[in-house]
């Protein structure tokens, strides 16, 4: 493994403190700027452990990752899941977003979650007084042990092309074609499969690994865009920018003005990310931007996350390692509602 220089030391909490180590050299060619890998579906369920913790969400979710996902999650749940649905084995963390629906008149029926790609770029710097853009000299902080972020907001109906956070929700219609596009708002045309997309914020103040809204210890940047640039003062952690696309089968149902998230929402604008961080090592992931982003990505023999290998990509047959809760969602039989009982609100002729 890559040796850490430059280090740095920032408090987390009393218990806490990691170092942050950024060396010039690993920046040498801004070009390798990602590292990725997929994940297959692990769980779906009306849980999320960082807005509801030990409750029932007031919505279904289609989650991947480790394997130990359940409604009540410390910091060390996800870190000592026995196995991950994604392909890299270190990568315990969870990632999820609301399951879509399809709505007939009277009914609802879920649309088949596939799999789900998940993303690791250099794409933030760390605040600097008067600075305009990143010089890329310097690699931004893996995501700290147990950091919870959410990304979106499940109660948006409409959207405001000036803010970040917003922008940095999407949608990606694939069709038989091969061709696709991409909108704010769910897709106003049938598609062979719809991509849910979540970037989440790039900028960390520095102390919490969560807040009491679970987003206002993170950020987007001050001077770029959602995806790119220079964090505010307020955050001035730059940290790996972690974007997520998730694949729904909408092939069986091209009456797309019927499609709903599973907060109610018929226009997209209301689709939300949640990320929690169970990467088993933390000194691999910090030298994962130096060592798996170039040409031969995770099979590079140094990738410090593989170490040469990856997990199969196959589904893993008993996939929790703690008891699934008992509710039909959807995958058996239609529902005559949405699970929470959540009514549709918002205008698909707004979008």
């Amino acid at each position: 493994m890559m040796m850490l220089t430059g280090c740095r030391r920032y408090r987390l909490s009393t218990i806490l403190s990691l170092v942050l180590c950024h060396s010039a050299a690993w920046a040498s060619d801004p070009t390798n700027n990602l590292f990725t890998f997929s994940c297959l579906p692990l769980t779906t369920q009306r849980s999320d452990p960082i807005v509801t913790p030990g409750k029932p969400s007031s919505h279904t979710h289609v989650v991947v990752g480790g394997t130990a996902f359940q409604r009540l999650m410390t910091r060390e749940t996800a870190k000592n899941a026995h196995d991950t649905t994604c392909e890299v084995a270190i990568d315990r963390s969870n990632y999820w977003i609301p399951q879509l629906y399809h709505q007939t008149r009277d009914e609802f029926e879920i649309i088949e979650f596939e799999n789900s790609a998940i993303y690791y770029f250099n794409r933030a710097c760390n605040y600097s007084p008067n600075a305009t853009s990143c010089d890329g000299t310097k690699y931004p902080l893996a995501p700290p042990p147990g950091l919870r972020v959410v990304a979106g907001d499940l109660f948006l109906r409409t959207y405001n092309e000036t803010s970040f956070a917003q922008r940095a929700i999407s949608h990606m219609c694939i069709k038989e074609d091969g061709t696709s596009s991409e909108t704010k708002h769910l897709p106003r045309q049938s598609c062979l499969k719809l991509r849910s997309q979540v970037f989440f914020p790039s900028c960390w103040d520095g102390k919490a690994l969560d807040s009491p809204d679970h987003q206002r210890h993170m950020a987007y940047p001050a001077i770029g865009d959602y995806n790119q640039g220079v964090c505010p003062e307020t955050h001035p952690v730059a940290v790996y920018s972690i974007f997520v696309e998730f694949f729904f089968n909408t092939e069986p149902f091209p009456d797309h003005e019927n499609w709903v998230y599973a907060m109610g929402d018929p226009t997209g604008y209301g689709l939300h990310g949640d990320f929690l961080n169970g990467w088993t090592d933390q000194y691999a992931l910090q030298s994962a931007m130096a060592t798996c982003t170039g040409a031969e990505g995770l099979n590079a023999p140094e990738c410090s996350i593989t170490d040469n290998q990856t997990r199969a990509l196959v589904p893993i047959v008993q996939p929790l390692d703690a008891p699934l809760p008992s509710e039909e969602l959807g995958q058996h039989e239609s529902l005559s509602k949405l699970p929470g009982n959540n009514p549709i609100t918002g205008s698909r002729e707004l979008q």
